[in-house]
């Protein structure tokens, strides 16, 4: 069902070939493990260009997005493609972006190369630049559901401050988790801010809220530490009742 809501909604917003709309470069926001499923599926299926054995199709995956890789992406891009009168397609999946990176991405997407389009899949989109959201067509791919629920805050919240630590320490340890950090920081900030409109929110919760949303303006930097901000988060909280 997720696949095929998210599928539904590009169709919607990305446009197709046929007719005569396609943006050059799309960031979708989303769990990218499914995002870049359906991703494939929308490319081979919509817009007729095959994912596997194709020169012009990459797909390129890191845990933070560096100033070394998009130098890598630009190079790439600005090569002809294999196919006469092909298009490329970069896809680039990343929990983070350094705020180097997205400055060279700028540069790209303002004088993009001749039929090369770019899908940026991304848990968030709040920790882009507003120059750079302002050149991307942004599409979510949220789970509403998920969202609705706040994911993992209200577990989080319930644990005592030492399965705080450990749970910090299991999502934040393994790399391919990492998005998950992310998310967790997301999912506090809308449950506290839907628990400010609902005026239940506590003293100690409106610092929590504020500090999370201070926090994840320095995910724009090179390798922000999302262990150190969550286990900051996890001790000035008092767990809530079971």
């Amino acid at each position: 069902m997720v696949i095929k809501s998210q599928t539904q909604n590009w169709q919607q917003k990305i446009g197709n070939f046929e007719n005569g709309f396609f943006h050059h470069a799309f960031l979708i926001e989303g769990n990218s493990a499914l995002t870049r499923v359906s991703l494939r599926d929308f490319i081979e299926t919509e817009l007729q260009i095959s994912t596997i054995g194709n020169p012009d199709f990459s797909e390129l995956e890191f845990v933070t997005f560096g100033i070394d890789d998009s130098r890598a992406l630009k190079e790439m891009q600005s090569r002809r493609a294999f196919a006469e009168g092909g298009k490329k397609m970069f896809v680039v999946i990343a929990n983070t972006f350094t705020t180097e990176a997205q400055n060279s991405l700028l540069k790209i997407f303002e004088e993009p190369t001749d039929d090369t389009h770019f899908f940026i899949l991304a848990p968030s989109a709040h920790f882009f630049l507003p120059t750079l959201l302002s050149r991307i067509v942004s599409v979510s791919a949220h789970d509403k559901n998920r969202e609705e629920r706040f994911g993992d805050a209200p577990e989080f919240l319930k644990m005592s401050y030492a399965e705080r630590l450990a749970f910090v320490l299991k999502i934040t340890k393994d790399e391919k988790d990492a998005g998950r950090s992310e998310r967790l920081m997301e999912d506090l900030i809308r449950y506290f801010y839907k628990k400010g409109s609902a005026g239940k929110r506590t003293k100690e919760e409106v610092r929590v809220l504020d500090l999370a949303l201070l926090y994840r303006k320095y995910t724009h930097g090179k390798a922000p530490s999302f262990k150190m901000m969550l286990e900051h988060l996890a001790l000035i909280v008092p767990p809530l009742s079971k």
